[in-house]
């Protein structure tokens, strides 16, 4: 990697979803499997530690994104954590059902 994380870019990819999320990249590696890291909730970019990304950069192409709604991404934030994995959480009531 030539640059740190903290010099990196920030790059913008546009989804399918029609929200445009943005990236940073290391680079490098060619054929190897990237290294995709989350953030927390509503963590952005810059949350992540330069060193930490630095060093992981060292052996594998390292890829960091702004959720929907945060940061440099387009769209809204999930009100609830279920929708922001797309699914719904097994503790959620189910339609009709007691409590």
């Amino acid at each position: 990697m030539e640059l740190s994380y903290s010099e990196l870019p920030n790059s913008v990819v546009s989804a399918a979803n029609g929200i445009d999320y943005a990236y940073r990249d290391t680079g490098g590696h060619d054929g190897a499997v990237p290294l995709v890291l989350l953030q927390h909730f509503r963590g952005n970019l810059d949350s992540w530690d330069p060193a930490l990304v630095d060093a992981l950069a060292r052996f594998r192409r390292v890829i960091t994104f702004d959720n929907a709604g945060v940061g440099g991404s387009a769209g809204m934030t999930a009100t609830r954590s279920s929708r922001w994995r797309g699914t719904r959480s097994p503790s959620s009531p189910r339609s009709g059902s007691a409590r």
